[in-house]
């Protein structure tokens, strides 16, 4: 008797716990709110498993600048995404919260790929290399003409 108490008491409180998460879906502000702090989260879990990654493999040079570096660029990037907020108010009404869901959902999705690569599940060579050199080749052919 006694375990099966527990056991409704627990399903109780998740299912709480679940109403309470739910209410940050109810809106579309609560819901860009509910996405940047899955964003931040991966961020700081990004951050965390590649400094581990980095400070412990012996493979892989630690660098305190790279570090300070990323935690820069982490928090600038989660400044531009806060700021995209006010600057999709100014857009249509359907574009602008459409594009704001895309530009986080994407980063989030960028985010969880990142996360995925400091344990090797994906294959994430971050190389820019067919980006500049798609670049160079279009500056390349305006010069010629």
């Amino acid at each position: 008797m006694g375990v099966l108490f527990i056991m409704q008491k627990r399903k109780v409180r998740l299912m709480g716990m679940i109403e309470w998460l739910s209410k940050f879906l109810d809106t579309d502000n609560t819901k860009l709110v509910y996405i940047l702090t899955l964003i931040l989260g991966a961020n700081i879990i990004d951050f965390t498993v590649g400094w581990l990654n980095a400070r412990f493999n012996p493979k892989v040079d630690f660098s305190s600048s790279a570090a300070i570096f990323g935690i820069a660029r982490k928090l600038l990037l989660f400044i531009l995404l806060v700021y995209a907020i006010p600057v999709a108010l100014l857009v249509p009404e359907p574009l602008g919260i459409s594009a704001l869901y895309v530009l986080y959902l994407g980063y989030l999705a960028s985010e969880v790929n990142s996360v995925l690569h400091h344990f090797k599940i994906v294959d994430d060579d971050k190389s820019t290399d067919l980006f500049i050199d798609f670049f160079k080749s279009i500056f390349e052919r305006k010069g010629n003409d």
